[in-house]
C-alpha cells in the first residue's frame, strides 16, 4: 500500500497532467489504474531514490530525492497511427519541461522549491493489442529536496 505522501504526489501529478494539451481527449488520468477503453491514461508509482544527503551545523539534514512515475496511455494503434502517437509523446515531454521551468509543475519537496524539476523521459510503445489499441508508457522523473530537522531521518 502506498504511503499517504506518495498518494498525494500521485494525485497532484495526475491533476497537473490533465492540463497538458498533448493529453487532450484523454480524460481522466487514473491513479494506479489503466482502463481498457481507448484514449485512457493511468499514472503509476515507480520508485524513489536518495540522490544526496547534506547536513548543516544546526543538525538539519536535506535529502535530495529522485522519484519516477509511469504514465501509461491507451491510444489507437494501426496503420498510420505511429507518427501521431509519437508526436503526442514529444509534445507532452516539451510541455512538461516548459511547465517545470516556469515553476508550474507540482512541488513534492518541503524546501528549496526553485531546485525542483519534473521531466518526461523516454516514451515508448509498451504493448500493442489486436483490437486496434496500444499502450504507450512515458517515464516521469521528479527531483526534489526534503528538509529533516532534529534527527527525523
Amino acid at each position: 500500500m502506498p504511503e499517504p505522501q506518495q498518494d498525494a504526489r500521485l494525485a497532484a501529478l495526475a491533476a497537473f497532467l490533465q492540463k497538458a494539451p498533448a493529453l487532450a481527449g484523454i480524460r481522466p488520468i487514473w491513479v494506479d489504474n489503466l482502463p481498457a477503453q481507448p484514449f485512457s491514461g493511468g499514472l503509476f508509482p515507480g520508485g524513489r531514490q536518495p540522490v544526496a544527503l547534506l547536513a548543516d551545523l544546526l543538525g538539519r539534514r536535506r535529502m535530495r530525492w529522485r522519484e519516477t512515475f509511469a504514465l501509461r496511455l491507451k491510444l489507437p494503434h494501426g496503420r498510420g497511427s505511429a507518427p501521431a502517437n509519437a508526436a503526442r509523446l514529444r509534445s507532452l515531454a516539451a510541455w512538461v519541461a516548459a511547465e517545470s521551468a516556469a515553476g508550474k509543475a507540482p512541488l513534492f519537496g518541503n524546501t528549496d522549491p526553485g531546485s525542483e524539476t519534473l521531466a518526461a523521459l523516454a516514451g515508448s510503445l509498451e504493448t500493442a493489442g489486436d483490437i486496434g489499441t496500444a499502450v504507450y508508457c512515458v517515464t516521469l522523473r521528479a527531483e526534489y529536496t526534503e528538509l529533516y530537522e532534529g534527527g527525523q531521518i
